[in-house]
């Protein structure tokens, strides 16, 4: 049986004697493409030695903080992201601060009654906990005075908050240092702790002024509108934003940009509030976990969402990723009376807000992560898209087999089924022999669990030669992709 031979480097007419070999590069049926990871993170530029308008590659958590400022949103969301993916590529790229915004501000007022016990208060400043000694006899400017001396400036500095007190009345201010709408975000509490409260002492913590302001994130997208990116998170959480968000999703998603990319934002919501929200947004593309009176950051728990999600999602795209935890938001959950309850997650899961569990130990975890789509292409409700499983392992499966059909067929030429010129072999590709590879990758698919009944779903594939275009290949190739254990409903029967 004869072969047609097709060589790259080997010219035809060669008459120089001698054995002569090219290397290439082969294809293989049975391994898979390896897809890159890497992420963004877009935030705003604070006191830092970096600029806007800039991609900074392969950040690092001390990178982020003399780029940004040791004290912004910004580092502290890298520092959460390179904690639970400490080896994901993430590059950062920063927006300047919105016209006009301006900083919030906290006050904390301490009252001492006659007799007050001796032990100890603490307030907890954006999750960083400052313990102050109260003494027998300790007024509240005695106190405000201790509390500047305990908040050091690497507390203020990990916080994010610069903090003064009333001489007289011991009225202790915090500003924050960032000005923009996101720092009215930034918790500040008492800390309820046993060993934090002293009988006789109250602390009355209120926001005074909340920051507003937010930058457009624009100008990031179009910095990286060519640049693939399988996961992007976004500081930024407001509506407008959250649109321009969704929109550049969609466009990467496009068949013709192949950037497939997902974005995590996070919220700092009540339960009518988060969806409120829900009720604006419809995007396969677009994850949003919120949370009411939490600890954390939005910014930071949308760093660590994304940062275990995507390297989860990278590994095994079909796989949910319940139970996994979120390293970065460990003991800043909300307290147990904050927590939305089975009701509100069951109607937040349905309107595409993602969920979370806080244990008693203080361990965040993932309970589900679905997407915000809601709709078909009809505007009918539909769930198609609804877990983030699905966007991303289609993502997966196109990767793969368009890596797949390049590598194959890169000079192939293209006949008709039953055409003499198939039987040559060598680089010639007709609709069948298209169909097959479809096939074999698909069964590939099934045994890595990404995909299911694929023997059934073969019989539907289909491949022909464009009518108007001899050079073009027209396909259509259904997957099934695999469910997971999400509820598991049974019937106990006691018999008499």
């Amino acid at each position: 049986m004869s072969e047609t031979f097709s060589f790259e480097q080997i010219p035809a007419n060669l008459q120089v004697p001698g054995a002569y070999a090219e290397i290439t590069t082969g294809t293989l049926l049975s391994s898979l493409r390896v897809m890159p990871l890497k992420a963004l993170i877009i935030g705003v530029l604070g006191a830092g030695s970096g600029s806007s308008g800039v991609v900074y590659r392969s950040i690092t958590a001390s990178r982020a903080k003399t780029l940004a400022g040791a004290n912004t949103m910004t580092a502290r969301a890298v520092a959460a992201f390179a904690t639970d993916a400490p080896y994901t590529q993430l590059d950062l790229v920063m927006l300047q601060p919105a016209d006009g915004a301006t900083a919030t501000t906290w006050t904390v007022t301490p009252v001492f009654a006659a007799g007050a016990s001796s032990g100890q208060l603490a307030l907890v400043v954006n999750g960083q906990r400052v313990p102050v000694t109260v003494t027998a006899g300790m007024n509240a400017a005695q106190f405000g005075a201790a509390f500047i001396s305990a908040f050091t400036s690497d507390l203020q500095t990990a916080s994010g908050f610069s903090a003064g007190a009333d001489a007289t009345s011991g009225v202790i201010t915090l500003t924050s240092y960032e000005k923009g709408a996101w720092t009215a975000d930034m918790d500040v509490r008492a800390s309820q702790l046993s060993y934090d409260v002293t009988a006789g002492v109250t602390l009355t913590v209120a926001m005074q002024a909340a920051g507003v302001g937010s930058p457009d994130v624009t100008s990031a997208l179009q910095l990286t509108a060519s640049t693939w990116y399988t996961d992007i998170i976004s500081c930024m959480n407001d509506g407008a934003n959250l649109t321009v968000l969704g929109t550049e999703m969609k466009r990467r998603y496009n068949a013709m940009a192949k950037l497939d990319a997902h974005c995590y934002v996070a919220l700092s919501n009540t339960y009518g509030q988060a969806l409120s929200v829900a009720d604006t947004l419809d995007n396969q593309f677009l994850t949003v976990l919120s949370a009411q009176k939490a600890r954390w950051e939005p910014a930071v728990a949308a760093a660590s969402f994304a940062a275990v999600a995507s390297a989860a999602l990278n590994t095994d795209p079909a796989r949910q990723l319940r139970t996994l935890e979120l390293t970065a938001l460990s003991g800043l959950g909300p307290d147990d009376s904050d927590q939305y309850d089975d009701t509100m997650r069951n109607i937040l899961l349905l309107n595409g807000i993602s969920t979370f569990l806080v244990g008693q130990d203080g361990t965040v975890t993932i309970e589900r992560a679905v997407t915000t789509r809601k709709t078909d292409e009809n505007g009918n409700a539909s769930t198609a898209w609804h877990d983030i499983t699905i966007p991303k392992t289609a993502t997966r499966v196109r990767y793969d087999f368009n890596s797949y059909v390049q590598a194959t067929y890169p000079r192939a030429k293209l006949v008709d089924d039953g055409s003499p010129v198939a039987s040559i072999g060598g680089g010639i590709v007709s609709p069948s022999v298209m169909q097959q590879s479809w096939i074999g990758r698909a069964k590939l698919y099934e045994q890595q669990g990404w995909i299911e009944n694929t023997t059934i779903l073969a019989k539907s594939c289909s491949f022909a030669r464009d009518p108007s275009d001899r050079n073009r290949l027209n396909g259509r190739m259904p997957i099934q992709i695999v469910g997971n254990l999400i509820v598991l409903a049974t019937q106990i029967v006691l018999e008499s």
